[in-house]
């Protein structure tokens, strides 16, 4: 198979918060997943490696129900999950250099970005049907529109300014603003640094919960990049286009498990968050209280009407498509040309 180059996006999900933008490199593209004998369920027994946008924590949790519960095994399938961070491959790096056969593309804009430079990528779903990337204010000064957002200080992380261009464009304003520069520590929003705060829905709020005693509507505001009109999915879950062909029914394997083990951490995130303590994250260090709240979260960004790991191709090719334009971003790939919903209906679909 001929290499064909990832070159790091301008902007990603984790960029902004967390500082891992993806350096640009030339990797060879693999497109063939592992076996290794049968499992006891009687199917063929398969090993997959996962790589993960951030660390194992909590974000994640329906992927380790499914292990834990032995959802794969029962698929005939052996999962390896693979930790992301500031000094660890993309998944997008990942899956082309063959080092993964799954990729769990946090930012959805750095997965098409990387397929408009060349990855011959396909989405088989998004975990986040709402990405949690969005915007932190204080009770007494709220910013919940683009208007307010227009006249506000703004605290964020490099490579922000992207999305909050799309706000504003989108919302027919001038994307002019105030911005200064800050880690992933709201703490200079509560000192009054600026009048808000990038973040993740599902992360920064919770500081604010346990390190100063505020609470939503009595204390601290925040409003997700959609209910500004920039609507994302996150979490995309991906594979290089010729391992789907030669690899489907592994695939959607993968899938009905992994729908299963989703379903369970909505009944229960809190399982989950503890799994993620103390199991699929114990080196990490990460706190139950936190993680617990976090599992809670993101459960209404993750249901969907449509089932889970919906993606809706016309609404990609609507108003997603124009957000991330205002942003500036180029030479977007049609969704059409690489989503493949086939694989969802076949996981979804009785045995």
């Amino acid at each position: 198979m001929p290499a064909r180059p990832f070159t790091g996006p301008s902007l990603s999900r984790r960029t902004f918060l967390r500082g891992t933008a993806a350096g640009a490199l030339g990797i060879a593209a693999v497109g063939t997943l592992g076996a290794c004998g049968s499992g006891e369920s009687g199917a063929e027994s398969d090993t997959l490696r996962v790589a993960f946008g951030w660390i194992l924590n909590t974000e994640f949790g329906g992927y380790y129900v499914a292990e834990d519960k032995g959802y794969y095994a029962e698929e005939g399938l052996t999962v390896e999950f693979q930790g992301g961070g500031p000094n660890a491959p993309t998944p997008m790096q990942a899956v082309a250099a063959g080092s993964a056969d799954i990729g769990i593309a946090a930012g959805a804009p750095d997965l098409y970005t990387a397929i408009g430079q060349g990855n011959d990528f396909v989405a088989l779903g998004a975990q986040f049907q709402v990405s949690p990337a969005g915007l932190l204010s204080l009770s007494a000064r709220p910013i919940r529109t683009p208007r307010e957002l227009a006249s506000a200080r703004i605290l964020g992380q490099e490579g922000m300014q992207t999305t909050l261009d799309a706000v504003l464009v989108g919302a027919g304003l001038d994307p002019v603003y105030d911005f200064t520069p800050v880690g992933f520590d709201p703490s200079p929003l509560v000192e009054g640094q600026g009048d808000c705060y990038t973040c993740f829905v599902t992360n920064q709020p919770i500081t604010l919960e346990q390190q100063y005693g505020l609470r939503r509507g009595d204390g601290y505001e925040v409003v997700t990049f959609a209910d500004l009109g920039s609507a994302q999915y996150a979490d995309v879950v991906f594979v290089d286009r010729t391992a789907l062909a030669e690899n489907r029914d592994r695939l959607v394997r993968f899938m009905r498990a992994t729908m299963r083990g989703w379903d369970d951490y909505l009944a229960d995130p809190h399982a989950a968050a503890a799994l993620a303590v103390d199991k699929y994250g114990v080196d990490l260090g990460l706190e139950m209280a936190q993680q617990t709240r976090q599992a809670e979260l993101q459960v209404p960004l993750i249901e969907s009407p449509s089932g889970l790991f919906a993606m809706d191709v016309a609404a990609m090719e609507g108003p997603m498509w124009q957000a991330l334009a205002s942003g500036g971003y180029e030479n977007l790939p049609a969704p059409a040309s690489f989503v493949d919903l086939g694989v969802l209906a076949e996981a979804r679909s009785p045995r």
